[in-house]
């Protein structure tokens, strides 16, 4: 996977700051290790759910989070990693996009760009963030390939 100066470089180019970039680099390869995290996701399994099964399942979230890039295999916990960082606000989950994007450019490099792209958004739902960072992929494919590949 590409270092944490690359991450946090095409974080900046997007205008995120570094700061909120390695927050979410922490969080996406070392989950376990943001507290914070793992408090949301024990109040997220706690809570009651009218007509739905509690949370996505019902795993402690030591099993839920798990451990190193455990949220690119793991729907659950992309979906508990998304909604944490969407009330952080919208420059986290840009940044979480970019991340596993970068990621995936870095690890299949017989794929497209724009089948990455694809694929990552199958895993998960549209949004307005995904779609800024989708863009911006595109827009400096040529470059990102160059610091991947």
């Amino acid at each position: 996977m590409p270092s944490w100066e690359i991450h946090n470089k095409w974080a900046g180019k997007i205008g995120i700051p570094k700061e909120i970039s390695n927050f979410v680099n922490r969080l996406i390869d070392f989950p376990e290790e943001i507290r914070e995290f793992m408090e949301f996701c024990n109040r997220e399994d706690e809570k009651p759910r009218t007509g739905r099964r509690k949370c996505v399942v019902t795993l402690p979230s030591r099993v839920i989070v798990g451990k190193h890039d455990f949220g690119r295999r793991r729907k659950t916990a992309m979906y508990f990693q998304l909604r944490f960082l969407h009330q952080k606000g919208s420059e986290n989950v840009k940044v979480w996009y970019l991340h596993h994007i970068l990621d995936y450019i870095k690890s299949a490099p017989i794929l497209s760009i724009e089948e990455i792209l694809k694929r990552i958004e199958n895993k998960t739902e549209s949004c307005q963030e995904l779609e800024i960072v989708k863009n911006f992929v595109m827009s400096n494919s040529l470059e990102i390939n160059e610091d991947l590949r």
